[in-house]
């Protein structure tokens, strides 16, 4: 069975214009910063895409030499239509940081469902991320993180 017909959207990114319009329609979009190693930042966020009954399509926990990544499909409530959502989880510092991107599949403009789903996405990941949590570095005495401060996203901006 085929994930994406031929008349679906590109996968390919547009690129620097279409960012620049993105980030001034929705400034609120942007990578969530946390305070907990990757893996437990991925475990997170994949019980959240799993409690929302998003299609996992491929999930790769992070290593110590790659990124984790868990790509899923998202079904809009009353049209059931498909949008392509990903996550990338990665070291930033002591902590970890999680880049998302959600995509429709098909038409030119989503009314800022993505955007919409990507706030309350990660604002769900921050919420459900635990406060302290202990990390061991190699040769080290294990040390508590300090608790995470609250992720509060305005609403997506309005055209």
């Amino acid at each position: 069975q085929r994930l994406r017909t031929r008349a679906a959207n590109s996968t390919a990114y547009p690129g620097p214009a279409v960012y620049q319009k993105q980030t001034a329609a929705y400034p609120d979009v942007e990578p969530l910063s946390l305070d907990v190693p990757p893996q437990v930042a991925y475990d997170t966020a994949y019980a959240i895409v799993t409690k929302r009954k998003w299609a996992i399509v491929d999930a790769r926990p992070p290593q110590a030499n790659r990124e984790g990544t868990i790509q899923a499909v998202a079904r809009t409530p009353i049209m059931g239509f498909r949008d392509d959502v990903v996550l990338r989880v990665r070291p930033a510092g002591a902590g970890s940081r999680i880049d998302a991107r959600s995509a429709s599949r098909y038409g030119f403009h989503d009314l800022g469902a993505n955007a919409t789903r990507l706030i309350s996405l990660l604002s769900d990941i921050d919420d459900a991320v635990p406060a302290n949590v202990t990390t061991e570095a190699p040769g080290k005495k294990s040390q508590k993180q300090p608790s995470k401060p609250a992720f509060r996203p305005a609403q997506p901006a309005r055209r």
